[in-house]
């Protein structure tokens, strides 16, 4: 071989073919950087796919008429999350994985967190819940007073960028059919009403009608378990505008009346606020009575943190049976609002089980007996309180309130404890009674107790 074949540069002379010398290592890796672009750009096409896939499933699932709750668990399967539709007032829709991961906890603090933050500066991000994880949350509306929102809550695996961008893609789906439910609420709300409002006035006669009209009007509660009726005590709910503010918390309640264990329904009758109570019987023993008192407060709460009245109390009647007894119920709740009313009681909520010997005083009719019965012992007590005798009506019932106890009615009157003395003789000597005699004091309480039942009687 002569020096000039052996020239590498000489090589490519001697072969039919050119040479391609290895590319150094900088080299390569700015050429691996060129491709690297096409090949993202493979995989976004990937993703996109998925999304499409994905709006497809819902939008067929929801044009055939299937529920939001379908709609979800479609949202729930792409997504790998369990995912809520929340507003601020008119109701929760879940996926059906909610319930199998626990996470019940993150859909309440969703729920408040969409009370709270709700409005037009609300931004979507993630969100921390009390066990822990993670909810992302999305805003479907926030413009008006009543905001929702749809919430991906981070439990089976993590949340990536195309779930963010899959779940604001599909709430325009949601949101359409949340519009449609609204507009389908309005419609029965229409019929409802005035099913309500035959039901309270006892026009519905029997189970059979009854279940008929409920099932036109869309209104499926439980068939078994205590049913009653509530009456809500609203102050100063008086006044012109009294029946439009009570119909607006009743759609409020109608809209979010199912709860677990419960069912409520709101209808403005009678100038009141009712509610129509459905809850499952209790299993096993125990005291019914505390039982159902302690659910009646339980409502009570829940109540008035969602219509943000904290003033508000229930009067309810005794559970009945069967549907068309509903009206003995409210009744019976009517009364014990006007008992407690009238005559002081405390309590937040009023069954009318608690209202004792103020029940059959209530059914006692007015007549000369009545009038009789009470012109003898409050009358003339009346009479010596306008001569200015001392307040001795209003004492001898915080007396009787205290139970006898002398020194505790002259602390709750603020009066000296010479004073209630001289006022309780002075009662004795003008009635001729003895407030040590069991009868006479019978007697003096059930005049004092029909009085507060007769207004105007003193």
């Amino acid at each position: 071989m002569s020096r000039n074949d052996a020239n590498p540069e000489n090589r490519s002379k001697r072969v039919s073919f050119p040479i391609m010398g290895l590319k150094d290592e900088s080299s390569m890796k700015a050429t691996d950087e060129r491709k690297t672009p096409d090949r993202l750009t493979a995989d976004d096409y990937g993703q996109l796919a998925e999304l499409q896939s994905s709006l497809g499933r819902v939008s067929r699932l929801l044009l055939n008429g299937g529920s939001l709750e379908q709609a979800l668990d479609a949202m729930e399967e792409a997504l790998g999350n369990p995912v809520a539709v929340i507003r601020r007032r008119g109701g929760e829709w879940r996926s059906g994985g909610i319930d199998a991961v626990a996470a019940i906890t993150e859909v309440t603090d969703v729920a408040a967190h969409v009370k709270r933050e709700g409005g037009p500066a609300a931004a979507s991000g993630f969100i921390g819940t009390g066990n822990g994880r993670r909810a992302y949350v999305h805003w479907i509306s926030k413009s008006g007073d009543n905001p929702s929102a749809i919430a991906l809550i981070e439990c089976n695996r993590p949340v990536v960028a195309l779930d963010l961008l899959t779940l604001a893609r599909l709430s325009a789906f949601v949101d359409l059919e949340m519009s449609n439910i609204d507009a389908v609420r309005e419609v029965e709300g229409k019929y409802l009403e005035l099913f309500l409002q035959d039901w309270l006035a006892g026009k519905i006669v029997s189970e059979r009608d009854w279940t008929l009209r409920a099932e036109v009007c869309g209104c499926d509660i439980m068939q078994k378990g205590r049913l009653y009726a509530a009456v809500v005590g609203i102050p100063g709910a008086g006044g012109e505008a009294a029946d439009g503010k009570l119909a607006e918390l009743s759609s409020l309640l109608r809209a979010r009346g199912r709860l677990p264990g419960r069912e409520l329904l709101a209808a403005v009758y009678g100038g009141d606020l009712v509610l129509i109570v459905t809850e499952k019987e209790e299993e096993g023993p125990g005291p019914v009575e505390t039982t159902a008192e302690a659910k009646l407060q339980e409502l009570l709460n829940e109540l008035r943190e969602e219509l943000d009245l904290p003033a508000m109390r229930l009067f309810a009647g005794r559970p009945v049976s069967r549907p068309e007894l509903l009206p003995a119920s409210l009744s019976q709740a009517n009364r014990a609002k006007q008992v407690a009313e009238v005559c002081g009681l405390a309590g937040d909520v009023v069954p009318y089980d608690n209202l004792g010997v103020y029940a059959l005083l209530y059914l006692i009719p007015g007549g000369e007996e009545r009038e009789q019965f009470l012109r003898r012992y409050m009358d003339p007590l009346q009479q010596a309180d306008r001569k200015g005798g001392g307040r001795l009506a209003e004492t001898l019932e915080m007396f009787f309130r205290c139970n006898g106890n002398i020194k505790l009615t002259s602390e709750r009157l603020y009066a000296h404890y010479n004073t209630i003395v001289y006022r309780l003789d002075k009662i004795q000597n003008i009635l001729g009674v003895s407030l040590d005699d069991p009868e006479d004091r019978l007697q003096l309480q059930l005049s004092l107790k029909l009085g507060q039942l007769s207004p105007g009687s003193y």
